[in-house]
């Protein structure tokens, strides 16, 4: 397991560009993250914890960027989101919607599963389109998932989601290796168009945009927007030094409105008004 984080620290490299601000959040929260097994890596990308205990009346918002994965949470305690509240097994689908915001108070936690684009596909014959932009039961999809009721501690957890993981005998399969190969090439930030990552993959756009829909149940432009937008907070939260149009250029936008529309749609906030220059 990886260790948990000291917040007088930098956040782990993976928060970097997926939570918002994650500096503050390790001033409320504690986290802490751990490796699947690695038969189960080309579908899972981690397990992860989140735990707190606030004061009375304090409530904190935690807030992530447009999330493409799909997470199944084991939670306890106060927290409240969009359409759920409180503790529960859930699974939470990809989010479109901008941010993905939860408010927590009191004192609770929650452990979770993140699968990777696609991984949910090894596991359940339900597709990610069916859960986008919501929050389910995760008995909806895995009717066996009361087997993690009770998780509060990641070290134990992590060897209880190997076993029960393990035991859904996850295959790799032709579609699902390519549709990787594609998710490789866009993390790969010269490409930032869809003919540039068509080009590159060897597939038609429409082929394209159809494997990314049946395999994340969103589409190849949002990942490849978001994927910018994501390394441009990134560079913020880690104390970018010029300027916001030359951020902008460095990844992809030519035009500065541009930069702040797509930046403002994922976020909430334009870049200036998310690191406290102003606009």
């Amino acid at each position: 397991m990886d260790d948990a984080v000291d917040t007088r620290e930098s956040p782990p490299e993976h928060m970097y560009g997926r939570v918002l601000r994650p500096h503050e959040m390790l001033t409320r929260t504690r986290y802490a993250s751990a490796e699947p097994a690695a038969e189960l890596r080309p579908w899972v990308l981690r397990y992860w914890s989140v735990a707190w205990d606030l004061s009375a009346g304090e409530r904190y918002r935690q807030t992530t960027l447009s999330e493409p994965s799909i997470h199944l949470t084991v939670e306890r305690g106060d927290l409240q989101r969009a359409n759920t509240s409180g503790a529960g097994l859930w699974l939470t689908g990809p989010v479109t919607r901008e941010r993905f915001d939860v408010s927590i108070f009191g004192t609770g936690g929650v452990i979770g599963v993140n699968f990777r684009l696609g991984g949910t596909l090894a596991f359940s014959p339900h597709r990610p389109a069916e859960v986008v932009d919501t929050t389910i039961p995760a008995a909806v999809w895995f009717p066996e998932v009361d087997e993690l009721a009770g998780l509060d501690d990641l070290d134990t957890a992590a060897e209880v989601l190997d076993r029960w993981l393990l035991a859904h005998e996850p295959r790799m399969t032709e579609s699902y290796a390519r549709f990787r190969r594609a998710l490789e090439i866009v993390e790969d930030s010269v490409v930032t168009h869809l003919g540039e990552l068509s080009q590159r993959c060897g597939m038609s756009e429409r082929t394209l945009q159809r494997t990314f829909r049946d395999h994340c149940g969103v589409g190849v432009k949002r990942i490849l927007v978001r994927a910018r937008v994501r390394d441009a907070v990134a560079a913020l939260d880690r104390g970018w030094d010029g300027t916001l149009a030359e951020l902008g250029v460095s990844l992809g936008w030519f035009d500065q409105s541009h930069f702040t529309n797509d930046f403002r749609r994922i976020t909430g906030y334009r870049p200036g008004e998310y690191i406290g220059r102003g606009e």
